[in-house]
C-alpha cells in the first residue's frame, strides 16, 4: 500500500460535498444513482471506492471529471468549480483530470494506430511541433511499458493489457493532476492485473499522481489505495483508512464484502466467517427507507426502516453509517 498522505498539510485536489446525480424517469419518478455522498481526496493519495454493481460507484467516478453533470451538491477542483466556468476555461481545466475505463478495447478507436490515439489530445490542444508530439508519444508509451514501434500497430494487433496500457498514455499526455481508475483491471487477465497495478504505482511515484480507484473487487482496492470509501445505492456506508477498514470493518456491508473474498487456506485453517450476502441490491428507482442496506442487513431493526443512520466518526478518520456500528458486538 502507498504511503499515507499527511492530510493536515495539504489542500484537498478534490473535494466532494453532497453530491447527487438522479436521472429523470418521467413522472416524479427517477433513478437515484448517487444520492448525496461527500469526501475529499488529497495529493498523491489513492482513494478506493468499492461496491457491487449498481451501487453507483462509476457514475459518480464519472461526475468527478465533468462527464456526469451533478443533479445537486458541490464538486471542487483544487478550490475551483469546474461548473462556473467558461466553455474555453473548462476544456484547459479537464485537461488535469482525467479517466481511464474499465473495457480497454472500447476506449480506442479501432480504425486508427494506438499511436495517433495517444498523440490526439496533443493535437487537439495544438501542444509543441508535429515532431516533439510524435517524440512524446514513443516515451509515453515506453514509460507505461510498451515499446514504441507498437505505436503503428491497430487496437486489434495488440493484447488487453497492452490496450489499457495505451490508455494509461494517452491519460498523461496532459500530465493530469488527478486520474479516475474505472474497473481498470476487471477485463485483464488475472495473470496481468498485478502488472498493471504496478504500473500505477510507479507512475504514481514517479510523477505524483493522486488517484480514484473504483473496484467491485475489495482486494484489488486494498492494495493500492491510502483510504477506502464503501458504496451501495448510493450512499457510502463506510469510508476509512485500508488498513483500519480491512482489519476492523465497522458496517455489516463492509464485513459481507470481506467475507466474500477468497482466502487462500485451506478449509481446515480457516475461522469463522461472516455469512455471505443474500438476495440482489434494490433499485435505485424505490431504494428502502431508512438504512439502503437493511433488507438484506443480518442485524437489522425496525429502526433500520424509519431513521437514516448518522454519518459519524468512530475512530481517526473512520466513518460509518450504521445505528448499531461501535455499540458492543453489534456490527
Amino acid at each position: 500500500m502507498m504511503t499515507q498522505t499527511h492530510h493536515d498539510a495539504a489542500q484537498a485536489i478534490l473535494e466532494v460535498r453532497d453530491a447527487a446525480v438522479h436521472f429523470p424517469l418521467g413522472g416524479r419518478r427517477s433513478l437515484r444513482a448517487v444520492d448525496g455522498v461527500s469526501f475529499e481526496v488529497y495529493p498523491r493519495e489513492t482513494f478506493g471506492i468499492i461496491g457491487e454493481s449498481g451501487s453507483g460507484k462509476s457514475t459518480l467516478g464519472r461526475s468527478l471529471v465533468c462527464l456526469q453533470s451533478l443533479s445537486s451538491g458541490q464538486l471542487l477542483h483544487e478550490g475551483v468549480d469546474p461548473r462556473q466556468l467558461g466553455a474555453r476555461e473548462l476544456r484547459e481545466h479537464r485537461r488535469s483530470f482525467q479517466m481511464v475505463f474499465q473495457d480497454p478495447n472500447a476506449s480506442l478507436n479501432p480504425r486508427i494506430p494506438v499511436g495517433l490515439s495517444v498523440r490526439e489530445p496533443l493535437d487537439i490542444a495544438s501542444k509543441g511541433t508535429r515532431a516533439e508530439r510524435e517524440e512524446r508519444v514513443f516515451e509515453l508509451m515506453q514509460r507505461v511499458g510498451l515499446h514504441h514501434t507498437l505505436a503503428t500497430r491497430y487496437p486489434h494487433e495488440l493484447s488487453g493489457g497492452q490496450k489499457q496500457r495505451v490508455n494509461i498514455a494517452r491519460a498523461l499526455t496532459h500530465m493530469p493532476r488527478l486520474i479516475v481508475c474505472d474497473e481498470v483491471v476487471a477485463a485483464l487477465d488475472v495473470s496481468i492485473q498485478a502488472d498493471v497495478l504496478n504500473l500505477f504505482a510507479e507512475l504514481q511515484r514517479d510523477f505524483g499522481l493522486t488517484y480514484v480507484f473504483i473496484s467491485h473487487d475489495l482486494g484489488v482496492v486494498s492494495h493500492i489505495s491510502d483510504r477506502i470509501a464503501v458504496m451501495y445505492l448510493g450512499h457510502f456506508m463506510e469510508l476509512g483508512p485500508t488498513e483500519a477498514l480491512t482489519e476492523n470493518p465497522l458496517h455489516p456491508y463492509t464485513q459481507a464484502l470481506l467475507a466474500a473474498e477468497p482466502i487462500p487456506l485451506p478449509p481446515s485453517m480457516r475461522g469463522p466467517r461472516t455469512p455471505p450476502l443474500a438476495g440482489e441490491i434494490p433499485s435505485p428507482v424505490n431504494p428502502p427507507s431508512g438504512c439502503r442496506f437493511r433488507t438484506r442487513c443480518p442485524r437489522a431493526e425496525a429502526r433500520c426502516a424509519s431513521e437514516v443512520p448518522e454519518w459519524r466518526q468512530l475512530a481517526p478518520g473512520h466513518w460509518v453509517a450504521c445505528h448499531f456500528a461501535g455499540k458492543g458486538d453489534a456490527a
